[in-house]
């Protein structure tokens, strides 16, 4: 059986963001690992087979539906043709410098500057003890 040739594809790792088409609060982000015209092969958590999403890069927006789906990857065919130049140029979504937890115990602390940093202490002092990461003061024991 004679299968027609297989697009060529343009192996990748790049962020994007995938719309469920419901609220926006189901999108997620997740990354092309490859990318031809007429498909793609993402890693993240998967919709589950003909379910229609929208890839999202940048600007660029691209109507697909899963076909098929495996531990933490699944293909994605488009709906119409796509310019693999113009996804691959498509500005990344922004992903945060650091997670938004640390952010928030961060913000507002002045940044630790070496000198200050050659200061501080390397061991802890004997009236110390670590748990679990945490320093503890002792209890005179």
């Amino acid at each position: 059986m004679d299968h027609p040739p297989r697009a060529k594809r343009a192996s990748v790792f790049m962020d994007a963001h995938v719309h469920l088409g419901e609220p926006l609060s189901a999108r997620q982000l997740v990354r092309i690992r490859d990318l031809s015209e007429g498909g793609a092969r993402v890693q993240g958590r998967s919709p589950g087979v003909g379910a229609h999403i929208t890839i999202m890069r940048g600007e660029t927006e691209i109507p697909a539906r899963v076909v098929w789906t495996t531990g933490q990857h699944f293909g994605v065919a488009f709906d119409e043709q796509v310019d693999v130049d113009a996804v691959l140029k498509a500005a990344s979504p922004k992903a945060p410098d650091r997670p938004v937890y640390a952010q928030a115990l961060t913000t507002g602390l002045a940044p630790v500057t070496s000198q200050a940093r050659r200061a501080m202490p390397r061991t802890l002092p004997p009236t110390t003890r670590s748990t679990f990461g945490l320093r503890m003061a002792s209890t005179g024991r």
